[in-house]
């Protein structure tokens, strides 16, 4: 199982910050390092969406958080062979720019698949392996991503598009569903505690996502879905454990559990 540290706006759109953030990954047990390369200049401007958030102010904060090709480079020179780096692309135009910097990891989110054509228009993107998230797409439209992917090594994530992701609309049953359509799937869990992923982690997932920080989780947008170098390290740990010691560390009892034990047993003679 693969562990993806998403850095995504947690740098601040400083590169020495996404530095210390690919080192503390490699340090704390991660397999794959993640940044997002959004382009500001590829945001559309959408009237409906200005009473919910204007597009000068998302372009600016895009603007101020986007990391340079020259920065992109040096983020791959940082992961060296340690670490897989990845992006996410947002815009079927960016081919050109994905492919000169040579990653062999590229992400897509669920909302994007369908600028995407749910797939067919990766064919001139350059990489030997795709993970996307579920996020905003329906079964349906699942299913037709994974039929226009056949012939390609990809990852599918259970994703919510809820930050942070609340317990009743995690929906881990999921994972089930999608062991069913295809071999490798994972979650990018956008709760905002580790229990989801452990969760995740015993029921045999073959990535997890999670989103990753270095800075106080109140100075950075992403902070509150966001696991800091310790919490990393947790879960590095509970990988490691066999499924039986995962269960049990699951289904530790807590003293009302004690007790409700000690009541029921011997109740009735």
């Amino acid at each position: 199982m693969k562990i993806i540290t998403e850095l995504c706006q947690n740098h601040n759109g400083d590169i020495n910050i996404v530095k210390d953030m690919v080192e503390h990954s490699k340090l704390s047990g991660a397999d794959i390092c993640k940044i997002q390369s959004i382009k500001a200049d590829s945001l559309t401007n959408r009237s409906e969406y200005e009473s919910f958030r204007t597009y000068q102010s998302e372009y600016d904060r895009f603007k101020e958080l986007e990391l340079s090709y020259d920065d992109e480079k040096k983020f791959i020179e940082f992961c060296g062979q340690d670490i897989i780096p990845m992006t996410t692309i947002f815009s079927i135009n960016d081919y050109d720019y994905y492919n000169s910097l040579g990653y062999n990891y590229l992400k897509l989110s669920g909302y994007s698949m369908e600028a995407f054509d749910y797939g067919l228009k990766l064919d001139k993107f350059n990489f030997k392996h795709l993970v996307f998230s579920t996020s905003s797409l329906t079964l349906d439209e699942i299913k037709q991503c994974i039929d226009n992917l056949q012939g390609l090594d990809f990852t599918i994530l259970h994703c919510v598009c809820l930050y942070p992701t609340p317990f009743e609309k995690v929906n881990l049953s999921s994972l089930e569903l999608l062991k069913t359509l295809h071999d490798n799937i994972g979650l990018s869990d956008h709760s905002n505690n580790l229990l989801i992923s452990k969760q995740a982690i015993l029921q045999g997932i073959d990535m997890l996502e999670k989103h990753f920080t270095i800075l106080n989780k109140e100075k950075t947008r992403d902070g509150q879905v966001s696991i800091n170098p310790q919490e990393l390290r947790e879960l590095n740990q509970f990988r490691e454990y066999s499924r039986e010691q995962q269960f049990r560390i699951l289904n530790l009892f807590n003293d009302k559990q004690k007790f409700n034990h000690t009541y029921y047993r011997g109740r009735f003679k």
